[in-house]
């Protein structure tokens, strides 16, 4: 059975955001994960001034053996080059993985690296490449994505989109679970799409609060193409020495894949009893749209083959995302278009500005998608279909004077903001405001009705965090449980195209009332 949700965009009243989590500077924890190394050299010179503490287990050298060298010393010539290439990148490129081969003990070794170019220095992250297979062959992941990207461009909506998605990348990484979020406006993630194996948790259609993935870790993503965590149960690595010699301060790992994890978070993954997971940001328009979230029930590293294949897909996705939206934004603002014209021809052939905006085939009803509407106009009150009554219109206005409304403002959420209006909250929690002269209390008001909304979330939003007695050290739920909110006091949300088809029509009332008094 499918399951409903309220729409992305509805607004909750309650801000689930948590400045506490947001602040912690994730970028500066100087640890790492161990399924790498990493190391930090003096830009110009190419000299080891850090590195991390587990250099001896991939690389055969002692970190005392390392440290103040050039990397040179432990590269062949001829990568020696290669690596130099990549340090001299602008800052700007994009970061591609490469192939590095050092000498290890008197044997050449190969290992995948990622240059980070900063102002100063410059950071390497290194990760033994064995892993890759026979599977993660370039043709294969060619192949799968290419009938991946032929099958969400065949997709009829952003729902389709995310759950081809889930399904496919399943299938490439074997992950056990799959999920695709997208971010309402208050950065709580809606699960859009999902593909899991039997006997987990099913999280489709719920809600998560917008502090399982706060505002500096929403940041991350712009700057990483993926978080993975091979396993939650590590120790993680520091790095030595432990401040960064050239800066004084600890080495910022904002663009670091290897960098560690929040002990919290590592504590959310086995509440969610999983034990490796892999994330990656939709961006659409510049803008942090969604999430895909890979978890598995044991601990998982993918190559930097098939982590670089996701890397495309998201983008891939993404781009299929904003086409889809941009599709449906040309569809209704056209519609809207039609709708205003035939406003516009009404307003100018009609006897009376009540009667163009509220009578005829088209409305201001039509236009907005109203429940009911008002004109306010030089002392007199006319009103469409259901509003408050006269007297709490007058009230209204006077609410409005008295905050300066003199330009449109629409609300979804009314009775929050202007609590009379919860007496009449089933044809006016929805209020769209088009001052014409708001000094004289002349305006156009558009209602729409309350919607009680039942939406679940992934566990109480309102246990998201527990925090101890001292006040700074705090845990995830340990529930995820399905809970359910009903939402009161709030009507569909006002869409962009709307106000924008809401503006267009003020200006033209305006020019009219200008045209006939002058």
């Amino acid at each position: 059975m499918e399951k409903k949700q309220a729409p992305i965009s509805f607004t909750i009243e309650k801000n689930y955001d948590s400045d506490f989590c947001g602040s912690i500077p994730l970028h500066l924890v100087n640890l790492i994960q161990p399924h790498g190394v990493l190391l930090t050299l003096e830009k110009d010179s190419l000299r080891l001034v850090q590195v991390s503490e587990n250099v001896e287990q991939l690389l055969g050298i002692p970190a005392s053996d390392i440290l103040d060298k050039p990397i040179s010393a432990i590269l062949p010539p001829s990568q020696f080059e290669l690596f130099k290439t990549h340090v001299q990148r602008k800052v700007n490129q994009v970061k591609v993985p490469f192939s590095l081969t050092f000498l290890v003990e008197e044997k050449e070794a190969a290992y995948t690296a990622l240059v980070h170019p900063r102002e100063d220095y410059v950071l390497v992250e290194l990760e033994d490449n064995q892993s890759s297979s026979a599977k993660d062959s370039f043709l294969e992941l060619y192949q799968q994505i290419k009938y991946l990207t032929s099958l969400i461009k065949g997709a009829e909506n952003i729902q389709e989109i995310a759950q081809i998605t889930v399904e496919e990348i399943k299938k490439l990484t074997g992950f056990d679970r799959v999920l695709a979020y997208q971010f309402d406006p208050q950065w709580n993630g809606v699960v859009i799409g999902q593909a899991k194996e039997e006997g987990m948790d099913d999280y489709l259609g719920l809600r998560f609060p917008a502090s399982d993935v706060p505002k500096q870790s929403r940041d991350l993503y712009y700057s990483n193409p993926y978080r993975l965590i091979p396993t939650r149960e590590y120790t993680p690595v520091r790095l030595r020495p432990l401040i960064n010699p050239l800066t004084q301060q600890f080495t910022d790992l904002s663009d670091c894949n290897l960098r560690s994890v929040a002990t919290v978070h590592l504590e959310y993954l086995a509440n969610l009893q999983v034990r490796a997971s892999m994330s990656m940001p939709f961006i659409v328009d510049n803008k942090l749209w969604g999430l895909v979230s890979c978890h598995h029930r044991q601990p998982m590293n993918p190559s930097y083959e098939i982590r670089s294949a996701l890397d495309l897909l998201a983008g891939i996705v993404s781009a299929q995302l904003a086409a889809k939206e941009r599709e449906h934004t040309i569809t209704l603002r056209a519609q809207l278009r039609g709708i205003h014209a035939q406003l516009l021809e009404q307003l100018y052939t009609t006897a009376s500005l009540s009667e163009g905006l509220l009578s005829g085939a088209s409305t201001i009803m039509n236009l907005l998608n109203l429940s009911g509407a008002a004109l306010l106009f030089e002392g007199a009150v006319w009103t469409g279909g259901e509003t408050p009554s006269a007297q709490d219109l007058k009230e209204l206005i006077y609410w409005l004077r008295r905050n300066n409304t003199d330009k449109l403002f629409a609300t979804d959420t009314l009775p929050h903001q202007y609590v009379r209006a919860r007496d009449y909250k089933d044809v006016a929690s929805g209020l769209i405001v088009l001052p014409i002269n708001a000094a004289q209390g002349d305006y156009i008001l558009g209602f729409r009705a309350e919607v009680l909304q039942t939406i679940s979330w992934g566990g109480d939003p309102n246990q998201a965090i527990k925090l101890e007695p001292d006040g700074k050290s705090y845990h995830p739920r340990n529930s995820f449980a399905t809970y359910q909110e009903t939402v009161k006091h709030t009507s569909l949300p006002w869409l962009e195209e709307e106000v924008e088809a809401a503006e267009s029509l003020r200006s033209a009332v305006l020019e009219k009332i200008i045209k006939e008094r002058y």
